[in-house]
């Protein structure tokens, strides 16, 4: 249906459009972008026939993109121009048709900002990338890539939801080739980015001389590309492969390219049988990936995987501390366990929420207290909370505490499970909109009076700090609620 209507509306506007509007619905917004935004396209009309003229690539690259794309190309044709609709595929070098040409409907495309990358591998240890970028306008006469100062493991906060990951980073860095391919895979915002990154700082910290290479996805796609095109190909590779170290970002980005997933593999392959390390970024698992091709995926699986969790109430605590102490700003106790319990999601909303403070702080002339965290950062928090269900608040409980599926349902009485049930009662009310009656009946067919006893309950255990059971084991209630939310917050 969605189709449907997105080519009807299509047809209303020129046949050029609607092709560009019914191929980007095909292939997707990001592969849109990388492979036809640079594009020129213009639409002829003779003989009651419309062609579709695509200017794209140049040599090898040209004839890749129509290989690959050619079969999405002539069914988005097929559905804004029926069967009177051409396709022609031209170099972008080709010459456009002459100006005066009434039946062409040109289209020039507008100066995009373009990426222009610099391969550079350091000989010699100092901060930095081995590979930088600088943005550029098309046409415009570069400048030299602007280095970006990489940020360093010292500087990373460790905690249960990254340790995994920090330690296969620490490996890979210190003892290149010993856990390769390496694989660090989480949501965006986890940290992965800045554990490569490090992980390039650390090599050139312990070995001086040695090579390593950082490029997100995007970059290897781009340098690959234009290596074709230009002749540098050799050059490219030599980049790649004779690194001791080479980090790429964004795996997810590949899917779809098939000649740079070949190249890819290609360089694992020659990398690994050096006995030297590659490590990938990747914001999902590789069960959620089968498009990157099965013999990559074998290759990888092969490795080593370590996963990077949303940070919990510690580590967060820990990330607000290193902020502070990077600006010089203290900030007191209750306002920095306001901003960690809130600010749940990712690191970026805790340094969103510390510069909000200081901010507010400054242009209002007044130090940061609870009451001016609760009132200036009000907006972020209802952004950062999701919508919760019981279902999702069992299962976080069961999780946390290792208690069978179920059995907070159950009309079991010993407190290794009312404990729990009356706490996961009391984060429902929390965490959920759901009435009295409906939570009491969740949890076991129990009366709306049962769940106001239970929030009681638990909010006097908060008050006294006084220890519950949990699983058969000793908890403190505080403890025990930011563990399940932690839960929550990582599914």
């Amino acid at each position: 249906m969605g189709k449907a209507v997105a080519v009807a509306a299509s047809c209303a506007r020129t046949p050029l459009e609607g092709v560009r509007d019914a191929l980007r619905e095909r292939i997707g917004d990001e592969r849109f972008s990388v492979w036809f935004g640079d594009a020129s396209w213009a639409a002829t009309a003779a003989e009651g026939k419309t062609t579709i003229v695509i200017r794209a690539g140049g040599g090898v690259t040209h004839e890749w993109l129509r290989r690959t794309f050619k079969a999405d190309v002539d069914a988005a044709v097929r559905a804004v121009c029926g069967a009177r609709g051409l396709v022609a595929w031209e170099p972008a070098a080709a010459v456009p048709p002459p100006a005066g040409d009434p039946s062409s409907t040109p289209v020039t495309p507008q100066p995009r900002r373009s990426r222009t990358m610099a391969i550079a591998v350091r000989r010699s240890a100092g901060p930095g990338l081995a590979v930088v970028g600088s943005e550029t306008t098309a046409g415009a006469t570069p400048h030299p890539p602007l280095r970006r100062q990489a940020r360093g493991l010292a500087e990373f906060v460790t905690g249960p939801s990254n340790r995994m990951a920090v330690a296969a980073i620490e490996i890979a860095a210190t003892r290149p080739g010993e856990i390769s391919p390496l694989l660090i895979y989480g949501p965006s915002g986890v940290g992965k980015t800045h554990l490569l990154e490090g992980a390039c700082g650390r090599v050139r910290e312990l070995h001086p001389g040695i090579e390593a290479v950082y490029l997100s996805a995007e970059q290897f796609t781009t340098a690959f590309l234009q290596s074709l095109h230009g002749g540098g190909l050799p050059g490219f590779r030599r980049t790649c492969r004779s690194a001791e170290l080479l980090v790429i970002d964004d795996l997810q980005f590949f899917v779809g390219k098939r000649a740079t997933l070949q190249e890819l593999q290609q360089t694992i392959d020659a990398l690994q049988r050096q006995g030297r390390q590659v490590v990938l970024g990747c914001d999902r698992e590789l069960d959620a990936l089968p498009d990157l091709g099965s013999d990559l995926l074998t290759r990888l699986r092969g490795g080593m995987t370590a996963r990077l969790l949303p940070p919990d109430y510690d580590t967060r605590r820990g990330i607000v501390a290193a902020i502070c102490r990077a600006r010089g700003l203290e900030l007191p106790d209750d306002v920095a366990h306001h901003v960690a319990t809130h600010m749940t999601r990712h690191a970026r909303e805790l340094f969103g929420a510390v510069n909000r403070l200081e901010a507010t702080s400054h242009m209002l002339g007044v130090p940061v207290t609870i009451d001016l965290a609760r009132e200036a950062l009000a907006d972020l928090v209802r952004s950062s909370g999701r919508s919760m269900r019981l279902a999702d608040i069992e299962r976080a409980v069961c999780t946390a505490f290792g208690i069978e599926q179920g059995g907070l349902q159950s009309s079991r009485r010993s407190r290794a499970v009312s404990h729990p049930r009356m706490l996961a009662m009391f984060l429902a009310r929390k965490h959920t909109r759901a009435a009295l009656a409906e939570i009491g009946g969740y949890f076991g067919r129990r009366s709306h009076s049962t769940v106001v006893a239970a929030q009681k309950t638990v909010a006097g255990w908060l008050a006294t700090k006084t220890p519950i059971v949990l699983a058969e084991a000793a908890w403190d209630v505080d403890e025990a609620i930011r563990r399940v939310e932690d839960v929550l917050r990582a599914t």
